[in-house]
């Protein structure tokens, strides 16, 4: 595996760096024939052009802009500006952004939902207590997921236990065999996908543990995608039952296999500064069952 810092620049084959971009596959073949940035007018044509309409709560349709400069109001910072007019500020040339703008597309409920979620938090530290930088903890907790997020959905429950209880050896070495079966780990997260294209031992996920019966691993890949878009989007909405950071579970992502090359030997997960024990306290992640 290599390990570097500098992302690589425009490769149309983005894709097929590893499993972890498997729910952009079908996306990617959008852009297969650039051979240089698509630019934002490349963007927009995908949304004119998609089957379904991915709309904000409020019911504006998602459209790609250029980002502008230093917001003069509230309704003009990023998120009250997505949730109002549907604008999508995004950087050309830039993966973070790219990554960003084709989330929405696999996930349009749950984006949307995160982001209605954010403003009357954004409002009252920015409008009310002019405390910009201090975020509640139900606002940390969307960031970490939005930005850096993986859902691990499972029809085993003993192996999210595992995960809970941070066994990250026996989970993804002696169980193996298990996880082709039944539990699969998908990317949410745009910052997430955007360090996959330069991979590092401790790249770790926010994760939230979904137990589901066997019928999921059956679905095509569209259809888990949507289901989970459903499931996401409702819990949020609950706002009851993910409010702080440590309601997500720390997820070493490329202990799955496959998922790094080095991993198919047994001393790779002997790495405690990576597969670490756990956390401080007994606070176990949320375990959601759907």
């Amino acid at each position: 595996m290599k390990h570097y810092h500098l992302l690589p620049g425009w490769t149309p084959e983005f894709a097929l760096a590893s499993p972890m971009y498997a729910p952009l596959r079908h996306l990617a073949k959008h852009f297969n024939g650039f051979d240089q940035w698509p630019d934002l007018r490349d963007y927009q044509y995908l949304l004119n052009t998609w089957p379904d309409t991915i709309n904000t709560l409020m019911g504006k349709p998602l459209k790609v802009v250029a980002q502008d400069g230093k917001p003069g109001c509230f309704e003009e910072h990023y998120a009250p500006r997505i949730f109002k007019t549907g604008e999508l500020q995004t950087r050309t040339k830039n993966w973070h952004d790219f990554f960003q703008y084709l989330t929405w597309f696999i996930f349009p409920l749950t984006k949307a939902q995160i982001n209605a979620i954010h403003l009357p938090y954004a409002q009252q530290r920015i409008e009310v207590t002019q405390q910009r930088g201090r975020r509640s903890p139900v606002e940390n907790m969307l960031s970490l997921f939005d930005e850096g997020g993986a859902i691990i959905v499972s029809s085993e429950p003993f192996l999210l236990q595992l995960i809970r209880d941070f066994k990250w050896k026996e989970l993804f070495w002696q169980h193996r065999d298990e996880l082709e079966k039944s539990m699969a780990c998908i990317t949410f997260g745009h910052a997430m996908y955007e360090k996959g294209l330069a991979p590092y031992i401790g790249m770790t996920a926010n994760s939230i543990l979904i137990e589901t019966n066997q019928d999921f691993f059956i679905k095509e890949n569209a259809q888990q995608l949507q289901w989970l878009d459903k499931q996401l989007a409702a819990l949020f909405k609950a706002g009851d039952i993910l409010c702080k950071p440590k309601d997500l579970q720390p997820f070493p992502i490329l202990g799955m296999p496959a998922w790094d090359s080095d991993n198919n030997v047994e001393k790779y997960y002997d790495n405690v500064d990576y597969f670490r024990p756990g956390r401080k306290g007994n606070h176990q992640a949320v375990l959601v069952k759907c």
